[in-house]
């Protein structure tokens, strides 16, 4: 699935684990403002708007991060897939 600038997604920060609660969840939630080359790899722009660390919803987090374009390949293999669009949670 496409995710385009305006979309509402979830970037988890680990690629073992998508999990959403417990201590293994750890994610932030925002949207997609922009896409942005860093040191040669595309990637989103996500406002964030609510991040979560081990389980835990933290009170503080970075106002926007840059995770690897879906698709993107890695160094030793594979491809990021690491966010995922958020369809229906929030208009």
């Amino acid at each position: 699935m496409t995710i385009s600038v305006g979309d509402f997604v979830r970037s988890f920060d680990f690629p073992y684990s998508r999990d959403l609660e417990g201590p293994r969840s750890c994610y932030i939630e925002g949207r997609v403002v922009d896409f942005k080359d860093v040191e040669g790899c595309k990637r989103y722009v996500i406002e964030v708007n609510r991040q979560v660390v081990a389980g835990k919803d933290r009170e503080a987090w970075p106002r926007k991060v840059y995770p690897p374009v879906n698709g993107t390949r890695k160094l030793f293999g594979g491809v990021c897939d690491g966010v995922e669009l958020i369809q229906g949670e929030q208009s």
